[in-house]
């Protein structure tokens, strides 16, 4: 049995979250670089996937998104004061008993994005962890439900000692091809699709120059299934 998840976002709750996002993040870096800028949508729902490597990472990322959006946490950051911020923020807990694709999907129609870090924690190694399957079952599901939704795969490093944020964002990958295949095979279609994703953040981690990533993307044998974004050499900065 799955339950129904309640969105508790508000415009003012929204509003005053911004600021202090935004003015936290201006404390703590200096600069924000962002290649590949032109491919984070500017309005319309899209799916952001990104590696997970810092508890600076959802933040950063509702700074560069900077309108209203959907993400999943895991639900032991919803507790107390923080939760309650978080749920005001978007948040909503990654729990199989909920009913999380019918929930994006609604929010889908409601044109905001969602945010998800595949891997599912955070992970200090330097490397990116294989992707578990919520964000092929989201897309799936908008998909099924005649809603095109466009994956942006995306790479957020830092480097620490010169205070420094760098993003990298990929081309977007429609699912819709995904279908046939995925009412045949569900489940092999789900892992393709994530093993896929995770070899397009691998390549765009690599790009920004994290060798860990580097490394493991060669010992791939098959490959990048999606092309890397063409503007990937091109980049923004932005100050913090």
């Amino acid at each position: 049995m799955t339950y129904k998840i309640q969105d508790w976002k508000d415009p003012f709750s929204y509003f005053f979250l911004s600021v202090f996002v935004k003015t936290l993040i201006a404390l703590f870096f200096s600069k924000i670089e962002v290649r590949g800028a032109k491919g984070l949508p500017k309005h319309g729902p899209f799916i952001c996937a990104a590696n997970h490597t810092s508890r600076w990472d959802g933040l950063v990322l509702g700074k560069l998104i900077d309108r209203p959006s959907t993400f999943m946490v895991h639900p032991n950051e919803l507790k107390g004061l923080q939760g309650a911020l978080l749920r005001k923020g978007g948040a909503f807990p990654a729990n199989p008993k909920l009913d999380f694709a019918g929930f994006v999907s609604e929010r889908f129609r409601h044109n905001e994005p969602f945010i998800i870090f595949p891997e599912g924690n955070v992970f200090y190694d330097g490397q990116t962890h294989p992707f578990k399957k919520g964000v092929a079952k989201v897309a799936l599901t908008a998909a099924q439900q005649n809603l095109d939704v466009p994956i942006i795969p995306l790479a957020v490093g830092y480097q620490w000692t010169r205070r420094k944020i760098v993003v990298s964002v990929g081309a977007p990958i429609s699912v819709v091809d995904y279908l046939s295949e995925y009412d045949q095979n569900p489940a092999g279609t789900t892992s393709n699709l994530c093993k896929a994703l995770h070899r397009e953040v691998l390549a765009l981690r690599a790009e920004l120059g994290f060798e860990a990533d580097r490394k493991q993307l060669l010992s791939i044998k098959n490959g990048l299934h999606f092309l890397s974004n063409k503007d990937s050499n091109m980049s923004l900065s932005l100050s913090a």
